[in-house]
């Protein structure tokens, strides 16, 4: 079998970022920088086929290769704050607050972190978040050094939902619970123990806004967990507990509203089972560079 031949992977990224591009040529008047970010994109896929093409040369190039969606998720994430205005010109909090209210008569994403407020109580709550930090990088090595073929399942899926999850983004612009002045100040403020301020620094480090609907650390922590329990039942039993707390705590520490992790769960479980179908079409694709 050839070794520079086009991964599932790689087919759904090339895919991602053919749409962004379109996306920015589409908005260009009303995307942020469009021409730094429409090269960026460009520079990204032919770093990409660089990879695909001479990956196998060296163990360096090897890692960089399979890894190589990990490394962009990052950019990938940020850049949806610069498209998110094509659509809607300004924040569209205000839908998802009317629905958190009907459904609670009050807004969780504030009341919940300020009524239950307490050290121990924010700490378990800060860990709870932050363990999403964690999870990716715990069962990626774990797969990759043990079953490579669970592997490269476990990034294609990851990366098909936080593709997905990243063009909700571009077309719905949402701060989510860091809307308001007084939450704002809450997450930013340096308090309580180790955790508390992990996150506290992490926000301040960040002038992103946007990308609250769906809550990704939801759905992806859904993805990990789902493919820990298939390769990794006691992992997988540990995740189950991590992600429970952690889709509570995305409410509690001021960060979503709550139907953005309704949104997560939907979108955790539904694209895991849409991008399994989709990965065993793509298995049956050959597509070699030479």
């Amino acid at each position: 079998m050839s070794k520079n031949i086009f991964r599932p992977v790689d087919i759904i990224t090339y895919l991602y970022i053919l749409i962004n591009i379109l996306y920015i040529l589409f908005g260009w008047e009303r995307v942020h920088n469009p021409h730094i970010h429409f090269f960026v994109f460009i520079a990204i896929g032919i770093i990409i086929f660089l990879l695909i093409k001479y990956g196998y040369k060296s163990k360096t190039l090897t890692f960089f290769r399979d890894w190589y969606p990990v490394f962009a998720f990052s950019y990938f994430f940020e850049v949806t704050s610069a498209l998110n205005k094509v659509i809607f010109p300004d924040f569209i909090d205000s839908f998802f607050q009317k629905i958190d209210f009907a459904i609670f008569g009050y807004q969780p994403a504030i009341e919940w972190g300020m009524k239950f407020d307490g050290y121990l109580l924010n700490e378990i709550m800060s860990f709870a978040y932050f363990s999403y930090y964690l999870m990716f990088p715990v069962l990626g090595l774990l797969l990759y050094f043990k079953n490579r073929k669970a592997f490269l399942r476990f990034i294609f899926l990851t990366s098909f939902v936080f593709y997905i999850c990243y063009l909700t983004y571009n077309i719905l612009p949402v701060i989510g619970g860091r809307f308001w002045s007084n939450t704002i100040e809450i997450t930013t403020t340096y308090r309580y123990g180790i955790f508390t301020r992990v996150l506290a620094f992490i926000y301040n480090q960040t002038t992103h806004l946007g990308g609250a609907f769906p809550s990704s650390h939801v759905a992806i922590a859904i993805v990990i967990t789902i493919s820990a329990l298939r390769n990794r039942r006691w992992l997988g039993w540990v995740f189950v507990t991590l992600t429970f707390f952690l889709s509570i705590s995305t409410v509690y520490c001021h960060y979503h509203y709550f139907i953005d992790v309704i949104a997560g769960l939907i979108y955790g479980f539904g694209f895991y089972y849409l991008g399994s179908i989709i990965l065993k079409k793509l298995n049956d694709v050959r597509f070699i560079i030479s």
